[in-house]
């Protein structure tokens, strides 16, 4: 038996190989402060997407997404105030799965685990919605840099915690 690490290349002979698809992280967050909303920063092992600008500037991977999931950016708080049309969380925590769909390109947003903390689940059943956010950075602790640059987004979706 041909075990997944000792399987021929399936790309044509002399041709590169496909890049392999990006991972993505889940970083759960509570912030301070009465009645909060439960948060996931989002991350990836990569950040740019193979594309650039007209002056060879690289795009983030994620933009187009971004751009038609109807994000907005952080400092926006009136454009992420109320839960975005066509998006829904569902955290599982039995096994820890947490699940995120939304519209167009992010329908498969994100589905993997999560982490939560009790503080974190408590705030998602109280509050029954999810903060998201994402930027182009490769840690959570970088999403403050993101905002000052204008590069950090957010999205408020409905959350269910089974």
């Amino acid at each position: 038996m041909i075990t997944p690490s000792h399987q021929p290349d399936p790309t044509t002979p002399g041709q590169p190989a496909a890049e392999p698809a990006p991972v993505v992280y889940a970083w759960p967050s509570v912030p301070e402060g009465p009645d909060p909303l439960p948060v996931v920063h989002f991350t990836t092992d990569r950040q740019e997407g193979g594309t650039h600008t007209e002056d060879g500037t690289p795009i983030w991977l994620f933009d187009l997404a971004i751009r038609e999931g109807g994000w907005v950016r952080f400092e926006n708080l009136e454009g992420w105030s109320a839960p975005a049309p066509g998006w829904q969380a569902w955290y599982r925590p039995a096994d820890d799965l947490l699940v995120v769909r939304g519209p167009g390109r992010c329908a498969g947003w994100y589905e993997g685990s999560a982490g939560a903390s009790e503080e974190w689940l408590t705030a998602g059943r109280t509050q029954g919605k999810l903060v998201l956010l994402a930027a182009p950075v490769p840690h959570p602790s970088d999403y403050a840099y993101a905002v000052e640059a204008g590069a950090g987004f957010a999205l408020l979706v409905p959350l269910t915690v089974l």
